[in-house]
């Protein structure tokens, strides 16, 4: 086995949470508000269906083929061809989504606060101490989301010293544009949503992968929550019209003002922001790291971090030429491919392993 270490279900679930918030928090709020306008809070009605729909299918591919990944199992359900077709494919877009969380984190730092530094000084750090963390392993990268989760999670409640100053009214009216606008600002939350699926890189290595599902569950329930909890403050902070608003939290946080003595708090945000996305890219760049070492049957995935962290910071810089278009590949194509990836075809190699089961079990009886 490639990983020796070991993390608990809980640890895997914690995993989770950052994994699709870290990017999610700034950018999902006003994607869907372009959309559904006051009904953003609805949205995450339908992601959650898709949310539990991803966790089923994870954790019932893995109690079909235990200790293995999707890059493994591929294989078994769907032939060696087509099943390092997909590992390939797999391979690409973690690599190809680890540079594109550095170059947004990037984006977000130098447009807010350090208006001076390179884009590549920036990307380069956080993809090196995550580097760092995937070389050491999964329980390096357990621990470190255990340590560092509540820094991530506390100050957005700092947003509720905004409490007299949020107009409640704007909520209403209620589905007043119809059901369609609210499904499609559903789409992009959906495919954050989708990146659940990561939880196949780590299931192998649960001590309790029976509770793998639960606590995949309970970690979905609580980003959907989160992602509410915030499109709500910035939906009664801001108006409806939120949607032009690139980040509508940041302004949020830069909002809060009690007294004279606690101010500028956008500090705490840009600690959220780096702490997120150290462990969002650290987990991404973990499963292509893992994936590239299965496919190509590697006897040790550590050689292969830095050179793989090094092409996907080539990746966040090259692939795109600027922050327009990388804002418009956010809202448009990066949310259909994730649903792909990370929906489509486990979708259809559960359809295919379990049609083998029931014919296998025919056969046998």
């Amino acid at each position: 086995m490639l990983e020796k270490g070991k993390i608990s279900a809980f640890q895997m679930g914690l995993m989770m949470y950052p994994t699709v918030l870290a990017s999610g928090f700034l950018v999902l709020p006003t994607i869907t508000a372009q959309f559904a306008q006051n009904d953003l809070w609805l949205t995450g009605i339908l992601a959650a269906l898709t949310g539990l729909i991803t966790v089923y299918t994870v954790t019932q591919l893995h109690e079909l083929y235990p200790g293995q990944t999707v890059v493994q199992y591929s294989e078994q359900i769907l032939g060696k061809i087509p099943g390092k077709v997909i590992g390939l494919a797999y391979i690409t877009y973690n690599l190809h989504a680890t540079g594109g969380i550095t170059r947004q984190y990037a984006e977000f730092v130098t447009g807010n606060f350090l208006y001076k530094t390179p884009l590549l000084i920036i990307m380069g750090s956080l993809i090196l101490l995550s580097a760092i963390a995937v070389h050491g392993g999964v329980e390096t990268l357990a621990r470190s989301t255990v340590i560092f989760l509540p820094v991530f999670i506390f100050p957005v409640f700092f947003l509720l010293l905004l409490l007299p100053d949020l107009d409640v009214k704007a909520i209403f009216p209620v589905l007043n544009h119809g059901v369609i606008p609210v499904i499609k600002g559903s789409f992009s939350m959906m495919g954050w949503m989708n990146e659940l699926f990561l939880m196949t890189f780590f299931l192998p290595y649960v001590t309790d992968p029976e509770k793998g599902r639960k606590w995949g569950y309970i970690s979905m329930i609580s980003i959907v929550l989160f992602l509410t909890y915030s499109s709500l403050i910035a939906l009664f902070l801001l108006g409806p019209n939120l949607g032009s608003r690139v980040y509508p939290i940041l302004i949020a946080f830069r909002y809060v003002s009690v007294g004279s003595f606690l101010e500028n708090l956008e500090s705490l945000l840009l600690a959220m922001w780096v702490i997120g996305n150290f462990l969002q890219v650290g987990i991404f760049l973990y499963a292509a790291t893992l994936s590239f070492a299965q496919c190509f049957q590697l006897a040790d995935y550590r050689p292969i971090v830095f050179p793989l962290a090094l092409l996907s910071l080539i990746i966040g810089i090259w692939d795109v030429p600027n922050f327009p278009v990388f804002g418009f590949l956010v809202r448009s194509a990066v949310p259909f491919h994730i649903l792909s990836t990370y929906l489509l075809i486990p979708l259809l190699l559960l359809a295919v392993a379990s049609l083998r089961k029931r014919k296998t079990s025919r056969k046998e009886g």
